[in-house]
């Protein structure tokens, strides 16, 4: 069984169409259905059938596929290394960031890396920890920037700072300055994330725990840190990076509302599959992370 052959199956299971993936391939379909049968023969089993005018894979095409899937990104990587030897260059970086973390730590390393590596590609994803571990777990990515599991036995994961998570509010809030009561949290609606988001989730039961009320929900976003001026202009509550609030503007537009209650430890930090699977160029963005964020 050749490489070949391997990216032909991911890209039919891709398309679910021989006729599409014959042309997306650049080869003719009677081509690719004598790869398949080929591939079937070496294997003794059906990969693939027909439903209606498509195609589906079967147990063994959807195993084979997975397996096919990790054996050429491997051999991808192999490749990306091997030129970074031959010709000095570095690669291309697929990183999953947090938008936090794409906020305030991102830049600082972009530069670094651009420094040391000025013909690195990288290709950025944007998004919640859910997402990107999905991403991670497909190969789709490299690497993720973002907070750390708090028990992880898929992945490595690497430390880099400590991040909280505090309830957060504009300056002029009627809050600013106190800490508030069951009572006076209750007079104020919030900004938060979608229910199944973990911080939420987090914040709701530690709410009712300690005698308070459930946040009333008047505004969801799937990310926070860019709709900090919605904050600013209202008297919305919300739950955001201590750091985001330490970093902004002068002079401050946001304050974080007394309530140790509800203060979320959270670690940023690395995770990815495993380091010999990083390119060079992957490799040195964990190194000059750890270096200037010393855990």
């Amino acid at each position: 069984m050749e490489l070949k052959d391997l990216r032909y199956l991911v890209v039919v299971r891709e398309t679910a169409h021989l006729g599409k993936a014959a042309q997306a391939l650049g080869i003719t379909q009677p081509a690719l259905t004598k790869c398949i049968q080929r591939m079937e023969k070496s294997c003794s089993t059906r990969l693939i059938l027909k439903v209606g005018r498509g195609i589906q894979l079967t147990e063994a095409g959807l195993l084979l596929c997975e397996r096919a899937q990790k054996v050429l990104h491997l051999m991808q990587v192999t490749q990306q290394d091997l030129n970074a030897l031959g010709a000095g260059t570095a690669g291309v970086i697929r990183l999953g960031v947090a938008a936090t973390a794409a906020e305030f730590m991102l830049p600082h390393l972009t530069r670094e890396l651009l420094q040391h590596a000025p013909t690195v590609v990288l290709e950025v994803q944007v998004g919640l920890n859910d997402l990107l571990q999905s991403r991670l777990r497909e190969n789709k990515l490299d690497l993720i920037l973002g907070f750390l599991p708090d028990k992880s036995d898929e992945f490595i994961t690497r430390p880099l700072m400590e991040d909280p998570v505090v309830v957060a509010a504009s300056c002029f809030h009627p809050l600013a300055g106190l800490h508030p009561t069951p009572e006076q949290l209750n007079r104020f609606q919030w900004l938060l994330p979608s229910p199944q988001v973990a911080t939420r989730q987090w914040l709701e039961q530690r709410l009712l725990s300690g005698g308070y009320a459930a946040p009333k929900v008047q505004m969801e976003s799937n990310t926070l840190s860019p709709l900090r001026q919605v904050l600013a202009q209202t008297q919305l509550l919300s739950f955001l990076s201590r750091r985001l609030l330490q970093e902004e503007m002068t002079p401050p537009s946001l304050v974080e509302i007394t309530l140790p209650l509800v203060i979320m430890p959270r670690t940023f930090g690395w995770q990815y599959r495993s380091l010999s699977e990083l390119t060079p160029a992957a490799r040195l963005l964990v190194e000059l992370a750890e270096k200037r964020w010393q855990w």
